[in-house]
């Protein structure tokens, strides 16, 4: 159980931090979670707290550490080779809009991303990816990458999509 300050609908996703280190000076790694229950806090026990509500997770999988070594992401493949299920936060863009839609990963390979969405995208699209630091960025160089998306697919239970991109060489 965590303790909220909003109420979350069951099946709702949430990004978790645990364990949270708040001395850290760089982004920690994060685990989707869903939400089974939601209740409102006990105010009687709860008087210290300004949070109303206690929010029971189911967590989608184990949290990963992330690197910037390639050889890191291969040891953590996922069953059918595909890439590590790390969950960092990235910045997408079309090519010819300045504006981004800020992300998480689910999954990071050396040359695909697959992240979640509430944006429609088409396939073949070209996008620009960034991740929103640079110093924990799997991905070697700075800046943006050229991207094309190769895969889409409806989050179950969800409104949200998966979107999987390739790297494009320049």
């Amino acid at each position: 159980m965590l303790a909220c300050n909003e109420a979350h609908g069951p099946g709702h996703p949430l990004w978790v931090t645990i364990p949270f280190d708040p001395e850290a000076s760089s982004a920690q790694p994060e685990t989707l979670a869903r939400v089974v229950r939601c209740e409102r806090a006990d105010a009687e026990n709860d008087r210290r707290d300004s949070r109303r509500w206690a929010v029971a997770m189911h967590f989608e999988e184990a949290a990963h550490a992330r690197s910037r070594q390639d050889g890191d992401l291969e040891a953590g493949k996922n069953r059918n080779g595909s890439g590590s299920k790390i969950a960092l936060p990235i910045r997408v863009r079309l090519e010819n809009v300045p504006w981004y839609e800020e992300a998480m990963t689910t999954e990071v390979s050396k040359d695909k991303i697959k992240f979640v969405t509430h944006c429609e995208y088409a396939f073949g699209q070209r996008l620009l990816v960034s991740f929103a630091s640079g110093t924990e960025a799997p991905w070697s160089g700075d800046g943006e990458w050229r991207t094309q998306v190769t895969g889409i697919e409806m989050e179950a239970g969800s409104d949200s999509l998966c979107v999987t991109v390739r790297k494009k060489s320049e």
